[in-house]
């Protein structure tokens, strides 16, 4: 029995406004700016030092608003740094916002931003076939794939979804290392 339901990971127009009225209807971005905040000076304390350059990976940036945040924090930390910022998005629609939100912001000048119109693992594989492995200061995922109605919850999978972005890190560092040997 086939479904009738269309998966929105196949029709990216559709997976933006499902993603516009989940951000409508939930309390992502609050906490997410709240987690910024509070948060990331401590995560982000050492991933520039001794560095004229930062790489940072951004895994389904959207259209930028929360990665402007970040790397408004990176940058605030590490002011004479050159930030690379490659984005990783399936949506042409939101690379597309991603760029008019960044050609719209001041004081990016440290920063260089390449697109890519790929999901993560086509990125991986990309990345892997053709032995062009970066080695990151920073990678995160911002996605909340549950819509909670109180920040307290909001916060407790922001905290979840950062610490998996760090230990990714780590672990995508060490098989770096690795293959160097």
């Amino acid at each position: 029995m086939s479904s009738s339901m269309r998966s929105l990971l196949s029709d990216h127009s559709r997976y933006v406004e499902c993603f516009c009225l989940f951000l409508k209807n939930s309390t992502e971005h609050q906490c997410m700016l709240e987690f910024i905040e509070k948060n990331l000076p401590g995560i982000i304390s050492s991933i520039g030092n001794g560095k004229s350059a930062i790489n940072i990976l951004s895994v389904g940036g959207g259209a930028g608003e929360i990665d402007l945040q970040i790397l408004a924090k990176v940058q605030a930390k590490y002011p004479g740094a050159v930030i690379h910022n490659d984005v990783i998005e399936p949506s042409a629609e939101q690379i597309t916002n991603y760029k008019e939100r960044v050609a719209k912001t001041s004081n990016l000048e440290n920063i260089k931003f390449t697109w890519h119109k790929e999901t993560s693992l086509e990125y991986e594989s990309r990345t892997k076939g053709s032995g062009s492995m970066k080695t990151w200061g920073f990678i995160h995922m911002i996605q909340e794939p549950v819509a909670g109605l109180s920040c307290g919850r909001n916060t407790a999978l922001v905290y979840l979804l950062m610490i998996f972005a760090y230990m990714f890190h780590l672990r995508m560092l060490k098989r770096y290392l690795m293959q160097l040997d």
